[in-house]
């Protein structure tokens, strides 16, 4: 979650897990004259050009703003209407159209995808990044995918894990001390997981960055509990134990680790000799077989630990429910009979637990905010109850998040008691979300990690219901 550490004073009362949002920071944003996001003001009566990230001159002008030629105008609306966009036969179609557009505005020409365009928000966090390459991958547009995760890539630290979130530069900087957050690591194994289930393409050197990830993953667990170390999570609050925000996607990504480690096979230099190359084959198929010996015993360690308090937020069963309960079931994780605690039935628990007056969610119960709602938990707890076949749930956050956004269009991080958009907007993590959300109402079936090849994983069958 994109909280920030401070904004002027011109952006408005900033919203914390204390105090509800009162402002909107920007009404979306546009092609930069340098190919990077501008942020339009909020209330702005601007436009952008149909179909395209660019400024509409006929509605107004904006300092900063790229003018295109006919032809950039032309390539632009042939890329989006060349994409499979979810949900454009339906009453969706403009929200998903100018979510996929965000995107592509999010993303710098280097592949840096910020969070958002406003200022403490203009960084690359590993863990939008990852929805924003899937929603890519979903969409067709796999060769931008491949750029966004090129670009968190090579921001990999040296033990295979990430910061919070970095510079969109190239540099490998960091904005602020807030340090590691382990869930970074799931998403970003998720998402190439995923591109490379929707291209086939081989990965590269996204191999080499799987690998480093992967033993990054194992290194965070616990061998007695087989629970990872306490981590902020979405929160990107300090805690003193381990979070379902954490445990759910670290599972997830060694799941996605045990078919990427196998696929990407040796990645030998041309003058390596077939020695060396079978070694590294070896060598990554080893760490195949740990990363699924592992996700299995983390398996069992969330649904007998998380599971014996409902699947609260805390090991402890302290905090309540949120909204990381949905990453245990699909598109993430497959509905096993090894849930006796009910996961699906937790995270409805969740969704009314933490629903706000305004119709949207707070992101736990331990967010005392009660009063402002967030998007990105709107868009998973919709992609959860689509992944369910609870449509009329879907439906309805779906339908709430369309007559809330921007004057722009676009999806804001928030909305206010009183039913506004706030915060940032675009969003790219909601974007993101409802992009994959309406993909699955609509009928297609994602690949789920936890089903492998033969059904098994680390020597546990896995039984869908």
């Amino acid at each position: 979650m994109s909280e920030p550490g401070h904004e002027p004073a011109v952006l408005g009362t900033r919203g914390t897990a204390w105090a509800p949002e009162t402002r909107l920071y920007s009404d979306g944003v546009v092609v930069g004259k340098d190919g990077e996001p501008l942020v339009v003001p909020p209330h702005s009566g601007l436009a952008r050009v149909p179909g395209t990230g660019y400024l509409d001159p006929v509605a107004g002008s904006l300092p900063g703003a790229h003018e295109p030629a006919p032809e950039e105008v032309d390539a632009w609306t042939a890329r989006l209407e060349g994409a499979a966009i979810p949900g454009v036969d339906g009453p969706y179609s403009d929200m998903a159209r100018t979510a996929l557009a965000d995107i592509e505005v999010l993303t710098f020409p280097n592949g840096a995808a910020v969070a958002a365009g406003s200022p403490y928000w203009r960084f690359v966090w590993p863990r939008d990044t990852g929805f924003m390459a899937v929603a890519l991958s979903l969409t067709g547009r796999t060769r931008e995918a491949r750029r966004l995760l090129d670009y968190v890539a090579r921001m990999q630290e040296d033990d295979g894990g990430w910061q919070a979130r970095y510079l969109p530069d190239g540099s490998g900087d960091v904005p602020d001390g807030r340090g590691r957050q382990l869930d970074g690591i799931g998403w970003t194994l998720w998402a190439t997981w995923f591109w490379q289930r929707t291209t086939g393409d081989e990965l590269g050197d996204l191999g080499e960055m799987a690998e480093a990830a992967t033993r990054a993953a194992l290194d965070a667990l616990d061998p007695a509990t087989h629970l990872p170390t306490a981590s902020q999570d979405y929160w990107e609050m300090d805690v003193d134990e381990v979070t379902l925000g954490t445990a759910a996607p670290l599972l997830l990504g060694l799941r996605c680790a045990h078919d990427l480690l196998l696929d990407a096979g040796a990645s030998p230099d041309a003058g390596d000799a077939a020695d060396t190359a079978g070694r590294h084959r070896t060598a990554r198929a080893d760490l195949a077989a740990r990363a699924a010996r592992a996700a299995s015993g983390l398996d069992t360690a969330i649904h007998t630990g998380f599971g014996a308090h409902g699947y609260r937020r805390r090991f402890s069963g302290s905090g309540g429910y949120d909204a990381s309960v949905a990453f245990l079931l699909p598109p993430f994780a497959p509905l096993t009979r090894r849930d006796p605690g009910g996961v699906a039935d937790a995270w409805r628990r969740a969704v009314e637990a933490t629903t706000v007056a305004n119709g949207g969610v707070r992101p736990g119960e331990e967010w005392t905010d009660l009063m402002t709602a967030w998007t990105p938990q709107v868009s998973l707890h919709a992609l959860a109850a689509a992944g369910l076949g609870d449509t009329a749930l879907a439906h309805r956050l779906l339908s709430w998040l369309d007559v809330r956004r921007t004057g722009l269009g676009s999806l804001p991080e928030k909305v206010t008691e009183a039913g506004r958009p706030a915060a940032v907007a675009p969003l790219g993590l909601t974007g993101a979300t409802v992009l994959i959300a309406l993909a699955v109402l609509e009928g297609t079936t994602l690949p789920v990690p936890g089903h492998g090849r033969d059904g098994t994983e680390g020597g546990v069958r896995y039984d869908p219901w």
